[in-house]
């Protein structure tokens, strides 16, 4: 019964396949590289010490851990030079390790304050200090009309990943000479990609039930090497006739290749079976490649003549999973980046919908010479959209073109050399303090107020308690 269980199913798959369908940016199905926000403003208690946060995993609990597979980095261009502050996890992510340029180095334990040279680092779980009406906002959005209620309601209230850095500001700015800043945080996946064990199970052409291939995914054969797949792919000779090919081979991040598929053919069913009798013969070669955990393609290329001696490709959708196996598909390379809060949530396919793909794009952008070309003009569209939600358009802090060529060099602007940090925008606009981004500035209603007009609000205040020296942010709830 258990043999007819593969078939039975891809036989009936037309009315279950769709029970499992997902489909979501790369980012949110990457969460230990997801970045919530990324914080830069001066230690009130020592100016002479610049305080970066990157905070990942939202709604993170006791259980959320960094992941060993990530690097989480910090970019900053000082205009003279660029640097980058990276952080990697190890012992089972107990243990976090980040250098940076002029001697920038920490090492040690996750919970607790490590001092290294010219840097100090923490990193676990902290109060996340981001507050915002989410459910209103995307309300403002479907009714293109403020729907803000007041008191808002913090949508975002929970824990978080915090990694926080406290650096002596010298080794950034060339001892002063550069106080200027441009600062953004980035995750690079490094590890762990591609097709994972949570791919074993069916699959099956969804606009032709009835035939399709069981995968498993093995252990490397031998230690160190690449994890193999074993595949048996159920369908039908030219002549009609039902095969099995099956074969086993290697996988390379979203690609298993099987150089060598067969099939069989002269036995008979038991009890009268007879190994000496079975022939194998050779199919050809057979790869799948995958784009998610629900889809792929299978890329066949036949040698024997029962199949036409001919090559070709069929769609694949997922129709079963093993219980208690997740699946994960992670992306090698650059997953997330962020710098001012909330471009790429509010100013990238948001009026009209351009598709998540874009969002995705602009998360693995990680030059920034190129972000202009890419992505000013749906900033600038976006943006003259948004203007106009209270009601009044051109009340914004800029014009749509002009805010746009701002906001699209999606970096933090500080000044070392200010020891105040209050004013969002500061550098960009010229005012006596520092900029950046400091926990307890109410950001979102600065956002609000300069993309849409003077006095909106989602009307959400801080919640966190914080702390009164590093890292600052507040204990978990």
């Amino acid at each position: 019964m258990r043999a007819l269980l593969p078939l039975t199913l891809l036989l009936f798959a037309g009315a279950v396949s769709a029970a499992d369908h997902r489909d979501a940016p790369l980012a949110t199905a990457d969460p230990t590289a997801d970045i919530n926000d990324i914080y830069a403003f001066m230690n009130p208690n020592d100016p002479n010490e610049l305080i970066l946060v990157n905070t990942v995993v939202p709604f993170a609990n006791y259980n959320s851990r960094f992941s060993d597979a990530v690097e989480y980095r910090f970019n900053i261009d000082n205009g003279a030079a660029q640097f980058v502050i990276s952080c990697r996890f190890a012992d089972q992510s107990n243990r976090v390790s980040c250098a940076g340029p002029n001697g920038l180095a920490a090492d040690g334990g996750i919970e607790r304050t490590l001092v290294g040279s010219g840097m100090r680092v923490w990193a676990g779980l902290r109060d996340d200090p981001f507050f915002f009406d989410g459910p209103a906002f995307n309300r403002t959005r479907a009714t293109l009309a403020p729907a803000f209620t007041n008191p808002g309601v913090n949508s975002f209230t929970g824990n978080t990943l915090a990694l926080v850095l406290a650096v002596d500001r010298s080794r950034l700015d060339n001892g002063g000479a550069n106080p200027v800043l441009k600062i953004w945080g980035a995750t690079q996946r490094v590890a762990d990609t591609g097709i994972s064990p949570g791919f074993t199970g069916l699959w099956f052409d969804a606009s032709k039930p009835g035939f399709g291939a069981h995968i498993e995914v093995l252990d490397p054969a031998s230690p160190g090497g690449p994890d193999r797949v074993a595949v048996a792919w159920y369908v039908y000779n030219d002549s009609g006739d039902q095969r099995w090919i099956v074969g086993e081979g290697t996988i390379n991040g979203d690609t298993a290749t099987i150089p060598t598929a067969i099939y069989t053919d002269g036995g008979l069913f038991p009890p009268n079976f007879n190994p000496a009798q079975v022939q194998t013969r050779t199919f050809g070669s057979l790869s799948f490649r995958f784009s998610n955990c629900n889809e792929g393609v299978l890329s066949y290329n036949s040698v024997d003549a029962e199949f036409g001696n001919r090559e070709g490709q069929i769609a694949l959708t997922r129709l079963t999973q093993i219980k208690d196996q997740p699946c994960t598909f992670y992306t090698a390379g650059q997953v997330d980046r962020m710098g001012r809060p909330g471009i790429n949530t509010v100013l990238i396919n948001v009026l009209p919908d351009t598709g998540t793909a874009l969002k995705d794009a602009y998360n693995r952008a990680s030059d920034p010479s190129t972000w202009a070309a890419q992505f000013q003009s749906e900033i600038q569209s976006n943006l003259a959209a948004l203007d106009t939600l209270d009601g009044v358009s051109g009340n914004a802090l800029l014009p749509a073109a002009t805010l746009a060529s701002v906001l699209v060099d999606d970096r933090l602007l500080i000044d070392t050399s200010k020891a105040n940090c209050d004013a969002y925008l500061a550098v960009e606009l010229g005012l006596a303090d520092c900029g950046g981004r400091t926990l307890a500035r109410d950001i979102i209603d600065d956002s609000l107020g300069a993309i849409v007009g003077p006095g909106v609000s989602d009307n959400v205040a801080n919640d966190s308690v914080f702390l009164g020296d590093f890292p600052f942010l507040g204990r978990p709830l």
